[in-house]
């Protein structure tokens, strides 16, 4: 298992090996010192988000430390638990899922990877009780226009699981 050290809020790999694997073989994380690293780049440390430590705490893949002590991370609730249940989704269908802020969502959604494709999708979380006005939904096509993305609303449902709603720009 691959060795999380918790340091504050940051939760870093530093073993050269494991951060080579988590990010090339399939994109968890993101070098320190590295905006956007190519192949042969020293990656060490890596840095997790939460939401990808939870992620691979669960599928046993990681173990958390915090100042040499094995610890145990919180299950999400609330908002937290709603942003899990669509990331471990869209992990689990095969996709690259990175953090979408610097295209106004939630998540930006890989087939491949960053630097390796451009992520076609852009994913905005909302609450399932949430009623959509038209001006988000006209935001989110103009948005996700301008920068050829399709924008995917999407929440979960306790019975049926996790709900996805595209918004696709066509040409008539």
């Amino acid at each position: 298992m691959i060795k999380v050290e918790k340091v504050d809020s940051a939760y870093l790999v530093f073993d050269e090996k494991e951060c080579e694997s988590l990010y090339w073989n399939r994109y968890f994380g993101r070098p320190v010192n590295k905006q956007k690293p190519k192949l042969g780049d020293l990656l060490s440390p890596l840095r997790l988000s939460r939401i990808e430590v939870l992620y691979l705490v669960e599928k046993q893949e990681v173990v958390v430390y915090k100042q040499g002590r094995r610890i145990r991370l919180a299950q999400p609730t609330g908002r937290s638990e709603l942003l899990y249940l669509i990331y471990k989704d869209l992990r689990e269908r095969g996709f690259v899922v990175r953090s979408g802020i610097k295209f106004g969502a939630t998540f930006a959604v890989y087939l491949k990877g960053p630097g390796i494709d451009h992520a076609p999708f852009l994913v905005q979380v909302i609450q399932p009780e949430h009623k959509l006005t038209g001006t988000e939904v006209i935001r989110a096509g103009r948005l996700s226009h301008g920068i050829r993305k399709s924008f995917i609303f999407a929440t979960f449902d306790k019975e049926t699981g996790p709900i996805y709603a595209t918004l696709q720009w066509v040409k008539s």
